[in-house]
């Protein structure tokens, strides 16, 4: 990718729109970074309420970032993403076994929707087949975001998970460890996103709504931020209530996904809530686990607030 063809790499949240401009996908390669408001009757729960105001948003971005004709990468909302593994027939080819997956939705294939729109990576071998990872989303609710963005004028190129994003900057940075148990943490003002990680790959995922009233964030001009205008302790009550969460995750990964052989051995923490520092201290004290953030590794190499690694991953990805 060379500078006069940057990329936009865009993360969609309920509240808020994060981009990223790449002229090549590396971490020295990001241009420009910024983050967009969102009111919050246009998305819910990652699904496109009033496609005219977010429409109006994007029209607004396109202009005055001249991002006309440009490339797009960007992360599906979150609340729809299904992660499971399978097995197929070790004899097929890799097209095969796309059509053996089509086929077999509704059989032996069960997603909590229809018309998904898949993706898999063969991981190994069970009882004489192939083990696959499949990925799903929702076709018309990736479709409702791909349209609009066609209709501004920008080349949607990539969609990706923003699991995977974050992911893909931890091992970047040499932080992953290829026989780790990994729960990625990303604690959201909107929701938080708990993945499980083994050798390299997303084994588990799961979506947790925040109980907070979206309304009781705003936007601060001057702070380039949403900020909480509700009660304190009703912030400390969701970081107690998510707390449980991730508990009974690391419970359900140990004892269910990996039949009570394994457990999460490392975690790693993002996200745009406010004081995540507090955060870190409380999951390292609760569960006596090291926790990893990347601020540190990205010192000196580029500087903008630690709730832009989901883009960041997103801007490297090749």
């Amino acid at each position: 990718m060379n500078g006069l063809n940057k990329q936009v790499n865009l993360i969609i949240k309920d509240r808020v729109l994060r981009y990223m401009v790449s002229k090549q996908p590396s971490v020295e390669g990001i241009v420009d970074y910024g983050e967009v408001f969102l009111d919050a009757d246009i998305i819910e729960d990652g699904k496109l309420i009033n496609r005219e105001a977010f429409l109006k948003v994007l029209e607004t971005l396109v202009k005055e970032n001249k991002w006309k004709g440009k490339r797009l990468a960007f992360c599906v909302p979150d609340s729809f993403v299904t992660i499971r593994e399978q097995l197929v027939p070790k004899e097929l080819t890799k097209e095969e076994m796309r059509s053996y997956i089509n086929m077999e939705l509704e059989e032996s294939i069960r997603l909590p929707f229809s018309n998904p729109v898949i993706d898999f990576v063969i991981v190994g071998e069970e009882n004489n087949q192939s083990k696959i990872l499949l990925f799903a989303y929702p076709k018309d609710r990736m479709a409702d975001f791909v349209q609009l963005f066609d209709k501004v004028g920008m080349k949607p190129v990539v969609a990706d998970l923003s699991a995977l994003s974050i992911y893909r900057l931890y091992s970047h940075l040499d932080l992953s460890s290829q026989n780790e148990h990994l729960l990625s943490i990303q604690w959201g003002k909107d929701a938080n996103v708990l993945t499980a990680f083994n050798f390299n790959k997303p084994i588990f995922t799961r979506y947790i709504k925040s109980s907070l009233n979206k309304s009781d964030w705003r936007w601060s001009e001057d702070e380039s931020d949403i900020y909480w205008v509700g009660e304190a302790d009703e912030l400390e009550q969701v970081r107690n209530e998510q707390l449980v969460t991730i508990e009974r995750f690391m419970d359900f990964y140990q004892y269910s996904v990996m039949d009570g052989n394994h457990q999460i051995t490392k975690m790693l923490l993002s996200g745009d809530f406010p004081n995540l520092p507090l955060i870190k201290k409380e999951i390292e004290e609760r569960y006596n686990l090291p926790v990893e953030t990347m601020e540190k590794q990205l010192s000196g190499k580029i500087d903008f607030p630690s709730k832009y690694v989901d883009v960041l991953g997103l801007a490297i990805k090749k």
